[in-house]
């Protein structure tokens, strides 16, 4: 049987579901779409409280994983993909994603600034992603500044991101996230990342000042690359 990539997801739900979306239109490139041209995908959705803000979540899931370790490592995947920006806070505390076949979001779009050339981008994420610095270290391996929010802001991208976990599409929330953007440009923002992967589910790309740049589509784009480079093989 082909090996799978295995999405670590439900942190929350809606993101993880998308990324399963990406990867399935992200494969058409490389077949005609035909059934058995598909990726084989293995889902994980793991229920955990209050993964934006809270540590003890963090601890919840770190368990979690380690519990499915040896699930994980049985399928032999050929990757390993983490639906949360949050959730890559555990990978320095859980071997199985410190080892490959996990693919990093953050290096993942690293790579793609770096590729574009971009010197100073701006953030938008949860407060345990900005407050932790996990993007900003990764970009300033490669040269990248990151432009932050403030921290009245941060509360209104968190308002943000809980209103899409809970199925909720307000255009108040996108109109503050435009704002938000609208400030990071101003403090020389090249381009902005959405290091949460439900914002790419409300912000508005086509009304943003700057380019925006999905972590979740970067990711499958990664993803499919590699599965099918393997399957080529």
């Amino acid at each position: 049987m082909r090996k799978p990539i295995v999405i670590l997801g439900g942190m929350g739900p809606q993101a993880s579901l998308r990324l399963h979306q990406l990867l399935m239109q992200e494969s058409l490139r490389y077949h005609n779409g035909s059934g058995d041209g598909f990726p084989y995908v293995v889902h994980f959705s793991l229920p955990v409280a209050d993964f934006i803000s809270d540590a003890a979540a963090q601890k919840a899931a770190a368990q979690t994983l380690r519990g499915l370790s040896g699930t994980i490592r049985a399928l032999e995947p050929t990757s390993i993909l983490l639906a949360c920006n949050t959730a890559h806070l555990l990978a320095e505390e859980v071997a199985l994603l410190r080892r490959a076949p996990f693919v990093s979001m953050p290096e993942t779009v690293a790579d793609t600034l770096e590729q574009r050339g971009l010197q100073r981008v701006g953030l938008l994420a949860t407060p345990n992603t900005i407050r932790s610095g996990l993007y900003h270290r990764v970009f300033a391996r490669r040269g990248i500044a990151t432009v932050a929010p403030s921290a009245p802001q941060r509360r209104q991208l968190e308002a943000a991101i809980r209103s899409v976990i809970a199925g909720e599409l307000a255009p108040a929330h996108q109109k503050k996230l435009l704002a938000i953007a609208t400030s990071l440009e101003r403090r020389g923002a090249e381009a902005i990342v959405l290091g949460c992967t439900e914002l790419p589910l409300l912000f508005p790309a086509s009304e943003s000042p700057l380019p925006a740049f999905d972590c979740l589509q970067l990711l499958a784009e990664a993803a499919i690359s590699q599965q099918y480079c393997i399957m080529e093989k």
